[in-house]
């Protein structure tokens, strides 16, 4: 009898494993699929224009209203920049990318202690910002950003107790926007990091994360 009720499990368990193995497959091959992506972007950028340019200085008119509807901390305390930038990576494999604005709100600054001095002036501020993706099938995707961008500095000694500033660094969050609604159904999140040459005018950004779609 003990035997029976043995072979009777193991066929059950057999069974449950067989059916459970089909719908796996299945699973795997008609729902989403998420894997991990990254992205690099590499370009020049410059004060926008007037008509992506608000009354405080923030971006408007850009069409993603993660953008468009930030109000600035003050008169004056922001100002927009307009991206030019070529892309690299598994994310966007063949495709460009446009419509790369980012507002810079200087009065929102994690920094509230007063500097020492001679020293350096320590400033972190926010961004926002927002890109349109476009792939090698003409899919379009726009993402949010948002971050902080604070000084880096080199070179500081007890000759220069400020150092120099040649650069910002960047880091902050992205996700996958829902207006302009993406061409394919997808949804996607992670983190960026970047630097910002102000003598260039140049800057890169790295996403990492994921995306299902």
């Amino acid at each position: 009898m003990v035997k029976n009720v043995l072979k009777t499990a193991a066929l059950s368990f057999g069974i449950a494993v067989l059916f459970a193995g089909v719908a796996l497959a299945h699973g795997s091959g008609s729902g989403p699929a998420t894997k991990a992506v990254k992205l690099v972007l590499k370009g020049t950028g410059a004060t926008a224009g007037v008509g992506n340019t608000g009354s405080d200085g923030q971006c408007v008119g850009t069409g993603d209203p993660w953008v468009d509807n930030y109000t600035c901390s003050g008169s004056g305390n922001c100002s927009c920049i307009e991206v030019t930038a070529r892309v690299s990576g598994n994310g966007l494999k063949g495709g460009s990318v446009s419509d790369f604005f980012i507002t810079s709100d200087s009065g929102i600054n994690p920094v509230t202690v007063t500097p020492v001095s001679p020293g350096p002036t320590p400033q972190c501020n926010l961004i926002l910002g927002a890109l349109t993706g476009t792939d090698s099938s003409s899919n379009v995707t726009t993402l949010n950003l948002v971050g902080v961008s604070c000084k880096k500095l080199i070179g500081v000694s007890s000759h220069n107790p400020s150092g120099s500033e040649p650069d910002n660094t960047m880091s902050g969050g992205w996700g996958v926007s829902s207006t302009p609604k993406p061409t394919q159904t997808i949804s996607g999140w992670g983190t960026f990091t970047g630097t910002n040459i102000k003598a260039a005018n140049s800057a890169s950004l790295t996403l990492s994360g994921w995306i299902t779609k």
